[in-house]
């Protein structure tokens, strides 16, 4: 095998191990009432379209959205994309309850909720406790959990940073615990 497959195999291995952790919102999110809070609101019942501008913080749950503007689409179904602009938007939430806190950043998020994915645009960053992907653009599968990371231009890289997994046999360094 050539040493760029084995690099390949490698980043593949690790990418599964890290993507298996980010899974997007606890399962009684969906249930809660979403608490929005800006400067001004528009909202085109007709259209389905809500623009809210100016310090936008949007709560449902465990889920908190923050940005300069948000744009939300609603159809018969309810909301199916949500588009936060900032300098960066923020999107945080907790995916189990004993999890840590999952944060995504970019100067756009698109949040696709029908299709369970995000997109994070220029200045994006994806993190979970210390481990964290960045680069120009981040798509994140939630229902595949598949992370894609993008760089718009050859002077920047994707960067991630990975920790090692700890598993129970770390934390007694391999010896049997005495009876």
């Amino acid at each position: 095998m050539s040493l760029s497959k084995s690099v390949n195999s490698i980043f593949l291995a690790l990418l599964v191990t890290l993507t298996s952790t980010y899974s997007f919102a606890l399962p009684s999110d969906k249930e809660q009432p979403i608490h929005i809070k800006s400067d001004t609101a528009e909202i085109d019942d007709a259209k389905g379209i809500s623009i809210y501008r100016g310090n936008v913080n949007i709560d449902q749950g465990s889920i908190n959205l923050t940005a300069e503007v948000v744009t939300i689409y609603n159809t018969k179904q309810g909301i199916s994309k949500v588009i936060a602009v900032g300098n960066p938007a923020h999107y945080r939430q907790q995916s189990e309850i004993d999890e840590p806190l999952t944060h995504a950043f970019g100067d756009t998020i698109n949040y696709f909720l029908t299709d369970e994915r995000i997109e994070l645009r220029k200045n994006a960053k994806l993190e979970q406790q210390q481990d964290y992907f960045t680069g120009d653009r981040i798509d994140y599968d939630m229902k595949n959990r598949v992370v894609n990371a993008y760089s718009d231009n050859t002077d920047a890289r994707v960067n991630m940073v990975l920790q090692p997994k700890k598993n129970s046999s770390d934390q007694n360094d391999g010896e049997t615990p005495n009876p």
